[in-house]
């Protein structure tokens, strides 16, 4: 197999070919081998030829298919390229998870391959099939490949290509992964917004880095993001300067300007965030300058709500005006780039004019797309560049990130919007850029906060807590300790963007004794009082295939009041014919071994249950962890089990002390234990089928190993 390289994927079919020799069909795409399948002996094989597969041209859709003249397993190999996934071909159904997943686990059920390198989407139905292999595995060029059988038959297998599947068939023109992907680094921090608004100073600032520094850093929060507050009120400040004045020089709440600020952040060895805007407010300035701003019907500088004076986006004035600006505050020594009100800049701003028939909506599509391109020129590709707020499809292939929900606060109005907009938008997630669902305000209710938190760590979106810290007492820190940092996470569904309940309803803000169910409902397009076990958003399921373990961690999340249900397993991707053991994290308790379904509990609005489910293996295996709400794909670097001991090693905070569990089979018993770099006191406890073992690691360094030796 050759190397599949960077050129741009053909929007062209695949080629098909029979080897007699070797008894296989296979298809090409691109230069390399896409499909492969192994036909037995004395089995002839229909299937179609050439181009008669095309569905349509533009997007172009490819159908092939199998069929044999007599019952028969046949072998197929998939290959694809080094950045491929497990991907279901649609969008979350009513009783089935939201998906995502950590790592190349092939699951159960999940019927497609996403190349995203070449933004191919596979998918198959049709004749009855199962993986051979556990997880996507890579070849020796590097690359990967996908092993399943299917049992053929008269009834034809049925496989889509879909080339240019987001750029074309979902319409997000400007995704080209061959040449730029964003970055996919997980990024937990702090911003300045709703914990001092634009009162904002550079004590605050000193302070809350302080905090963070002795309750969050040694977790793995790294980033902190000033806000909206900084700036100079006007701008530009002057009638003569440029717009990148206003944020290079800070206002009188920073008197020692943004070295004060570098020096309380950085020199904390977090990275620093800046917020910037799009608008332009001065209107001497503006007076002065007019040939730099889009004009309206009557040949004034536009003036759009929200953004104010709009800037003309054409090479001269973002030379002058815009790049100046990034290219200071990324000298200065910030690394994270927040642009807001850049979606008012298009709708608010550029769109008026498209209204009043002054440009073209391709123009105003052009215009934003050059702002952000002047400013990700002048950041350069290390920098990290979130796009605020609303997804706009001309930011992809630019920022590294997109805001998808709306303003957020303390309300369970706000809260539930960023829940359901992170379900909404989830086909997305490290394919387009990193979700953001804007801050979590950990503040808010105790159950509302630990909801919240969990959803953003576990699906892996832009996890920043604003409050301020004076708020938080022990069980909020513990809570926040225990989801960060947020995971890399990558979706494991796509399709078409779900259109079917209502982006930021703007009903009232109230706190939790003033909530009102029916609003949850409405957010969701819901009658008042529709307890069900399964709405929108409410279903997750991450899978985590790591080296050393794979395991399963299932989330139900109240965005409205859920009854209580019979979960199938099937539900969650998982394979019904295996047993796991179930261990609930915000309980910190072991709930059994179950098949098929497992019994869960009716949840109160904005409650969430949290289960990790391990398949059951017959010897002692970890199943739970304190640490992290992923139970644990953050502090367990290793487990390994051989000649019946059990090595784990592990890293946490030092001075810190964790739990552990073990489930243990009855046949086993425990021998002795040993630690290094760590405290152990073990308890045990019977259970069903065997003993639990709760394991007390006190961390005496950052990293250690614990020893279960273990007698049959």
């Amino acid at each position: 197999m050759s190397v599949i390289s960077g050129k741009e994927p053909p929007v062209a079919h695949a080629s098909q070919s029979w080897d007699a020799s070797t008894r296989s069909l296979n298809y090409d795409y691109n230069g390399s081998r896409l499909l492969s399948m192994s036909i037995p002996e004395g089995i002839k094989p229909y299937y179609r030829e050439v181009s008669n597969g095309n569905i349509q041209s533009s997007p172009l859709a490819q159908q092939l298919y199998l069929a044999l003249d007599k019952p028969a397993e046949v072998k197929v190999i998939v290959y694809l390229s080094k950045e491929a996934i497990n991907m279901r071909p649609n969008r979350a159904v009513r009783g089935q998870a939201i998906l995502g997943q950590v790592g190349k686990p092939l699951l159960s059920g999940v019927n497609g391959l996403y190349d995203v390198l070449q933004d191919l989407l596979i998918d198959w139905h049709g004749a009855g099939w199962k993986w051979t292999k556990s997880r996507l595995e890579q070849n020796e060029y590097g690359n990967c490949q996908a092993e399943l059988e299917i049992e053929g038959g008269l009834r034809p297998w049925i496989v889509n290509l879909r080339m240019h599947y987001y750029r074309m068939h979902l319409h997000y023109e400007y995704h080209k992964p061959w040449q730029w992907r964003p970055q996919m680094q997980p990024i937990t921090g702090w911003s300045s917004w709703e914990a001092f608004a634009q009162q904002v100073t550079g004590e605050d600032i000193e302070r809350t880095a302080s905090f963070l520094e002795t309750h969050f850093k040694p977790y793995g929060l790294t980033h902190m993001q000033i806000d909206d507050g900084f700036q100079r009120e006007a701008i530009p400040p002057e009638r003569d300067g440029i717009v990148a004045d206003a944020w290079l020089s800070t206002n009188a709440r920073f008197p020692d300007g943004h070295e004060g600020i570098i020096s309380s952040i950085v020199g904390r060895d977090f990275q620093a965030g800046i917020w910037t805007s799009a608008m332009v407010t001065n209107p001497e300035f503006v007076d002065a300058h007019r040939d730099l701003f889009e004009r309206d019907i009557n040949g004034d500088p536009l003036y759009g709500q929200w953004i104010e004076y709009v800037i003309k986006a054409v090479p001269e004035t973002l030379a002058e005006q815009v790049a100046p600006l990034y290219k200071g505050l990324k000298e200065i020594g910030y690394s994270y780039f927040k642009t807001d009100q850049i979606r008012h800049y298009l709708y608010e701003g550029l769109h008026k004019a498209v209204h009043e028939g002054c440009i073209t909506s391709e123009e105003a599509s052009r215009s934003l797309r050059a702002y952000l391109q002047c400013a990700r020129e002048q950041l350069g590709e290390d920098a990290y560049f979130l796009a605020c707020w609303g997804v706009l499809t001309e930011a992809v292939g630019i920022v590294d990130a997109c805001r998808i929900a709306g303003d957020s606060n303390a309300s369970w109005t706000a809260i539930c919007k960023q829940m359901v907009e992170t379900a909404r938008w989830y086909h997305t997630q490290r394919i387009l850029f990193l979700n953001d669902p804007d801050y979590v305000c950990v503040r808010t209710e105790k159950d509302w906060g630990q909801t919240l938190l969990s959803l953003v760590s576990l699906t892996g979106g832009l996890m920043i807590i604003s409050d301020n810290t004076d708020l938080y007492d022990s069980e909020r820190i513990r809570s926040i300790q225990r989801c960060i940092p947020s995971l890399p996470t990558m979706t494991g569904e796509t399709g078409p963007l779900d259109m079917t309940f209502p982006l930021d309803l703007s009903y009232p803000q109230h706190n939790a004794s003033q909530t009102r169910e029916e609003y949850a409902y409405a957010i969701l397009g819901l009658n008042d009082g529709m307890r069900e076990s399964y709405v929108t958003a409410s279903l997750w399921a991450i899978h985590f295939d790591l080296p050393f373990r794979r395991w399963c961690v299932a989330g139900r999340f109240a965005i409205v009041p859920l009854t209580e249900v019979e979960l199938e397993l099937e539900a969650l991707e998982l394979d019904s014919s295996d047993a796991y053991h179930a261990f609930d994290f915000w309980k910190q308790s072991y709930m059994g071994k179950f098949s098929v379904a497992i019994a869960l509990d009716p949840l109160e609005l904005g409650a969430c249950q949290i289960v990790g489910l391990s398949k059951a293996e017959n010897r002692p295996q970890l199943i739970g962890s304190s640490r992290h709400v992923s139970m644990d794909a953050v502090s367990v670097l290793d487990e390994c089990w051989d000649n019946n001991l059990l090595r784990l090693e592990l890293c946490g905070t030092r001075g810190m002390t964790e739990h552990y569990w073990i489930k243990v089979p009855a046949s086993y018993t425990l021998e002795e234990h040993s630690g290094i770099g760590l405290a152990i006191t073990i308890d045990d406890s019977a259970c069903e089928e065997g003993w639990l073992l709760t394991l007390f690691i006190r961390f005496e360094a950052e990293r250690g190993n614990v020893f279960l030796s273990f007698k049959t």
